[in-house]
């Protein structure tokens, strides 16, 4: 590692259990939209589900161990993490293009204007766009500001210091400033203050995007478009039902970053690249909801007023 920045990590099974456990999700899921829902099958989805979510809890206690304690994340590491999650979230925002594509097709190709005929389609009601989708976009935005103030915290406690069981000052932060000490420059109340902001602020993001999911489901509930009503409702759905989806998996990547912001996971070794790839899919979330507000809510409405 000395010559080259990278440590060789010992065999992990984790890769192998996590593609075990979405297989078993995956083929539940499928089973039980062919055929009904059967105890097997019903059996079986719960058990890849708690087999899944095992899997990723050990994995993820393995990398923490790894690069806060046992200090195999060298710089280089973590900017290769850095790099393959930035990937991970261009290959998301094709993901998201391809939809968006296939609705545009819709709207204004020729499919729209010889077998639609218009856009929405005739009998089709579009979602009045300033309700609930209104307020889902504010709530997504508020969240995005507080877990964005949550990540300037979290990088200014580890930039000034370390903390102890006890939230008090290390002796290892030696000087900061030309000399300046940083428990001189920034004393134990005003960490323990930054650090109950960087807590307030991730459970604020939290509850915003759990708020949003549950408006998002009154919505389904209420509206009167169906996956049926020809290619507007089918697009819709899959714009939306993905974008929900990717949101319940950022609520979940915050909760785990919550929890580690409790326990000081971030501030030690200023190890804290799970968050910053937390908040990046986070923030491609917000942007990807600001599409579907604007192609998906707004303009069928706006469209069809005019």
């Amino acid at each position: 590692m000395a010559r080259t920045g990278f440590k060789v990590l010992k065999w992990s099974p984790w890769p192998i259990y996590v593609s075990m456990g979405v297989l078993g999700v995956v083929s539940s899921f499928i089973n039980a939209i062919h055929s009904e829902m059967l105890f097997s099958i019903a059996l079986v989805a719960l058990f890849s589900w708690v087999f899944l979510m095992g899997s990723l809890f050990g994995w993820w206690s393995d990398m923490l161990f790894e690069g806060n304690y046992k200090g195999h994340y060298t710089s280089r590491v973590k900017k290769n993490l850095r790099w393959g999650f930035a990937m991970f979230v261009t290959s998301e925002v094709f993901f998201f293009a391809s939809f968006f594509s296939s609705w545009f097709y819709f709207g204004v190709g020729e499919n729209s204007q010889v077998l639609l005929g218009s856009w929405p389609p005739e009998g089709v009601q579009p979602m009045y766009p300033w309700k609930i989708p209104a307020l889902n976009t504010v709530l997504l935005l508020s969240s995005g500001v507080c877990v964005t103030m949550c990540q300037r915290c979290v990088v200014a406690m580890s930039k000034f210091g370390q903390w102890d069981v006890n939230f008090s000052f290390k002796a290892a932060s030696a000087k900061v400033f030309s000399g300046v000490s940083s428990k001189e420059l920034f004393g134990s109340k005003e960490l323990s203050l930054m650090r109950q902001k960087a807590l307030i602020s991730m459970v604020l993001s939290i509850i915003l995007g759990a708020v949003f999911m549950y408006f998002q489901s009154l919505e389904y509930t209420w509206s009167s478009v169906t996956f049926s009503d020809s290619t507007f409702g089918g697009c819709f759905y899959i714009l939306t039902g993905f974008h929900g989806m990717h949101v319940i998996l950022g609520v979940c990547a915050l909760s785990i970053c919550l929890v580690r912001i409790y326990y000081n996971n971030f501030v030690y070794r200023r190890s804290y690249i799970g968050l910053e790839c937390a908040i990046l899919y986070w923030h491609f979330v917000d942007v990807v909801w600001i599409g579907v507000f604007v192609s998906v809510y707004l303009w069928p409405y706006l469209f069809l007023v005019g």
